[in-house]
């Protein structure tokens, strides 16, 4: 699994295709690999929020259809992120994925998920807080899923330490998914960039995270353990408007901001990798080496490419 592009593990969907709706098409699937191809990124996990398992499943037989008929969606796409349902659900911590479709840990469930996928589902991401995650992250880690922490009310290296010793290995878009309101000294992003074991995913897009936030990350954080990924949705490439996210209303400002007005939270991003990459030079001062490391190397290494 090699590539002179970007690598990008969160990847909800692109240029009007939607990973996380129903409908999808394996001619879709090719028309997003060729434009993030395109647009610089040559890998990328297509990546499912919380929603209707069946609806889900569709989603991954339709892009492993793709990968059987597209030889450049097989080398473009790897596996999938899970990104729920085994999070938290309580306001900010849940974002804009739907409530009604949260789940605690349920291997029952996973297992369908990764049934369809015929094991290629490489990531999934949990709420570290919530009762009886540590044994189903070891059961996960056990099976070579690489298991990431997010959208939880975790926020103390007491509340993570039982995730981590169970085998959780990365913090998912740290600083997002969390509410707008932490304590300033006892916070989830304080803990995130503080643990050795873990890697830190992050979004660079100008919007997620402000610039001083961006310049501690990379200052704080040894650079191989950061990871840039985009969070893209489906409305990055498409005109500014109003849009459907996950079921809920979303604006997309002409400046690329993508956010829910009614739960005054962003819904993912719609900048490409290869724009953050230039910001995160502009920006933070990293070099073309270490953006190599923090838009492919990186990402590779967690998922074992």
């Amino acid at each position: 699994m090699k590539t002179d592009k970007w690598v990008d593990l969160q990847v909800n969907g692109y240029a009007g295709v939607d990973f996380n709706a129903s409908g999808l098409t394996i001619e879709a699937v090719r028309a997003v690999v060729e434009r993030l191809d395109a647009d610089g990124t040559g890998i990328f996990l297509p990546t499912l929020v919380t929603g209707d398992p069946d609806m889900l499943i569709g989603v991954i037989r339709t892009v492993l259809a793709a990968r059987r008929r597209y030889v450049e969606c097989e080398r473009a796409i790897p596996g999938f992120f899970l990104e729920g349902p085994f999070i938290s659900p309580e306001p900010g911590a849940v974002g804009t994925h739907p409530v009604e479709w949260v789940h605690p840990p349920d291997l029952k469930l996973f297992d369908r998920f990764q049934d369809a996928a015929e094991g290629l589902v490489k990531m999934v991401n949990v709420a570290a807080e919530i009762p009886g995650m540590p044994s189903f992250i070891e059961e996960l880690a056990g099976r070579g899923v690489v298991v990431t922490l997010g959208h939880q009310m975790a926020v103390s290296p007491e509340d993570v330490e039982p995730a981590l010793a169970a085998g959780a290995r990365a913090f998912t878009h740290l600083g997002n998914g969390i509410p707008n309101l932490v304590n300033r000294h006892n916070n989830i992003i304080y803990t995130g960039l503080t643990q050795e074991r873990a890697s830190v995913m992050f979004i660079p897009d100008g919007h997620h995270l402000p610039d001083a936030m961006l310049k501690l990350y990379c200052r704080a954080v040894p650079i191989e353990r950061l990871i840039a990924v985009s969070d893209s949705q489906y409305p990055a490439g498409m005109p500014p408007g109003e849009y459907k996210v996950c079921g809920a209303d979303a604006r997309l400002e002409a400046n690329g901001l993508l956010w829910n007005p009614s739960r005054n939270c962003l819904v993912g991003a719609t900048t490409p990798i290869a724009r953050m990459m230039k910001l995160l030079q502009e920006r933070v001062g990293l070099t073309a080496d270490e953006c190599r490391a923090v838009g492919r190397e990186n990402p590779l290494r967690l998922i074992g490419g």
